[in-house]
This record gives C-alpha cells, sequence and structure tokens, in this order.
C-alpha cells in the first residue's frame, strides 16, 4: 500500500536509559535514517553516565524525565515520591544543561500527588496522544512481535513507546523505520507532537 498523501507525525519514546551498551548504535542509526527521537531518561542513569545523555541532546533528540529511579508512585510516600519528580528534574537539568518539558511516569501509573509536583518541577504530564505499544518491556515478547507491535495501528499523532534496554528492540529498529516510513510517518519528538496536537485540537 502506498504511503498517504498527508505525513502522518509520530513520536518515538525510549524509556529507561541512558543504557552504554545500546545508546551508541541506536544515535548512529537515527542519524542516518535522519530520525529524532525522545529518551524518557531516569535521572539515576543519567547522573552515571552524563555524557551519553549530553550526546542525545547534541543529536538534535529530546530527554524527558522519567523519574529519578523508576519507582511505583503508589507505593511509596510523599518525600519519596517528590525525590522521584522533583529532585529528579533538578538532576536532569544539572547534568543537561537544560530543562526536560515532559514527564513519562514509570508504570504509566497515576497518583493524585504527582500533579502538584510536576508543577513544582515545570514539567507536564505527557498523556495527550494515541499510544502505540511495542511491549518490549515484556521478555517474552519476541523480536517478530516488538516489530509487529511498533507498527501496527499507527496513526496520526500516535505516540510508540520501546525500551532502550531491549537488544531485539535495537535490532528491529532498521526494518521498524523503514516500515513507519512506508506508512507516510514523520518523526518528531513529544514536544513537536504535542504542539501538532494542540494546534489540531485549536482548529476543531
Amino acid at each position: 500500500m502506498a504511503a498517504e498523501s498527508a505525513p502522518k507525525k509520530v513520536a518515538l519514546l525510549f524509556d529507561d536509559g541512558p543504557i552504554p551498551a545500546q545508546a551508541a548504535a541506536f544515535r548512529t542509526l537515527f542519524a542516518a535514517e535522519n530520525v529524532r527521537v525522545t529518551w524518557a531518561y531516569e535521572a539515576k542513569e543519567v547522573a552515571a553516565h552524563p555524557e551519553i545523555a549530553r550526546a542525545a541532546l547534541a543529536a538534535g533528540h529530546e530527554v524527558a524525565n522519567h523519574s529519578y529511579a523508576h519507582l511505583h508512585p503508589q507505593q511509596i510516600d510523599d518525600a519519596a515520591l517528590r525525590h522521584e519528580i522533583v529532585d529528579a528534574q533538578k538532576v536532569l537539568t544539572a547534568e543537561l544543561g537544560v530543562a526536560p518539558r515532559w514527564y513519562w511516569k514509570p508504570f504509566t501509573e497515576a497518583d493524585p500527588r504527582q500533579g502538584a509536583l510536576w508543577a513544582e518541577a515545570g514539567i507536564r504530564d505527557f498523556d495527550m496522544s494515541p499510544q502505540v505499544w511495542s511491549h518490549d518491556w515484556n521478555t517474552a515478547v519476541d523480536a517478530e512481535a516488538i516489530y509487529r507491535n511498533a507498527t501496527t495501528n499507527v496513526g496520526d499523532g500516535s505516540l510508540i513507546i520501546f525500551h532502550e534496554w531491549r537488544a531485539e528492540t535495537l535490532a528491529q529498529m532498521p526494518a521498524i523505520l523503514a516500515e513507519l516510513k512506508r506508512q507516510g510517518c514523520e518523526f518528531v519528538t513529544i514536544s513537536e507532537l504535542a504542539a501538532y496536537l494542540e494546534s489540531k485540537a485549536a482548529q476543531k
């Protein structure tokens, strides 16, 4: 099937990094394919590998706050949750030299206390986009299924979610990008996707 005439704007989101074993290979691939993505980084991992996070920004990608240590928000007390959101933002900003604009919830788990902490940290929760899950977090999901999940039911405005640590995800990424391009997808960061979706909503 030929690609649609109007491009479908989609954002690729990669959780749980930075992962030293995979980061350079992902960056090389995305540079060759002229694709920019959003990395949902844990502050503790950025503190351990700041050079990787800075290289991602230098390559034109975006970084989102994915908490300090990826804890379940509903299982921790107020002080720990503040550390996961507000202190994580401080660490990321200090290491990157720029403040992330978005928060990506660990386990996509919502808690009523999060809103005030996002406001304190100066970030927004990204929840406006239809989500397409590769399900690569589940090691029982094989490489073929990762490809199939990531390229099925992708529409304009979709957020396609991966995990940086999964070797099969990296191996399948060239084929995933090729298929998404064939479907007429244009790759943007989540900030760009948010602006696009908000513009579309305002026109209705």
